[in-house]
């Protein structure tokens, strides 16, 4: 039996009727033409889609903010160690007692130790990288301290990139450190090894840039495997004296 539905139709069709009579009136002439229960179908076809979407939108955006606003510190200080690595857990250590004995609060400054720069043995490719990442972190003013064997300490201090330790540390603690003071052994300044685009003022002659770490207990819990490391400041460093209390602390 065939149903008639000539003269019927369905909700859609009563909803689409709303906005088909009015076509050529405005939104606002529409609406306050509606009653209740076409109000309801127009916001809900209209609206209630684009305002969940748009809540839920900035939401998320406020998550995202909030999570990368309060999980951001400040760096007190910035190591990086050339061709060494450390037990995670006990450099993770070190830095948490350096931060402290910096006088830092952990909620809002952070220490760092990167031990992932091996320039010697590896690939020329990652050789490459890491030793511009390092440039790139001296021409930005990001680094602090430079701890390599001596082969590579002496490269980087050819280059111009370690203070005179005569200049930045007083005469006690130059009396203290005399036997540990580094005089490294300068190459040419033909170097090819330079990095592209450096510009740092080359020395003409040696200077006590370095200090060697072997006899530091706090640095040889860290377990890495360099026999000699010498330790410099960068000259480009914005955290001078938190570097020079790194030193003080390494030897305490």
């Amino acid at each position: 039996m065939a149903i008639q539905t000539d003269n019927k139709k369905t909700i859609l069709e009563d909803n689409a009727s709303i906005y088909s009579e009015h076509k050529d009136r405005s939104d606002k002439e529409l609406w306050n033409g509606m009653n209740k229960k076409e109000r309801s179908a127009w916001f809900k076809d209209y609206y209630l889609a684009p305002i969940l979407v748009g809540i839920i939108v900035v939401a998320i955006a406020a998550y995202l903010i909030y999570d990368a606003v309060s999980g951001y510190r400040d760096t007190a200080l910035l190591t990086t160690v050339i061709n060494d690595s450390f037990d995670v857990d006990s450099r993770d250590s070190l830095c948490s007692d350096v931060l402290t004995f910096l006088g830092c609060d952990s909620s809002k400054e952070k220490v760092t130790i990167e031990d992932s720069y091996i320039l010697s043995g590896s690939s020329g490719s990652n050789a490459n990288a890491a030793a511009q990442r390092i440039t790139s972190y001296i021409y930005a003013k990001q680094l602090d301290v430079i701890i390599a064997d001596p082969d590579y300490f002496d490269h980087y201090a050819s280059l111009g990139c370690f203070y005179d330790l005569r200049e930045i540390l007083s005469e006690e603690q130059l009396q203290k450190y005399s036997e540990y003071l580094y005089y490294p052994e300068l190459e040419e300044n033909s170097d090819s090894k330079a990095p592209e685009g450096i510009t740092t003022i080359r020395p003409d002659e040696t200077y006590p840039c370095g200090i060697i770490l072997s006899d530091s207990s706090v640095y040889s819990s860290l377990g890495g495997a360099q026999t000699k490391p010498v330790m410099g400041i960068i000259v480009t460093s914005q955290r001078t004296t938190n570097a020079v209390k790194f030193l003080d602390y390494l030897f305490q």
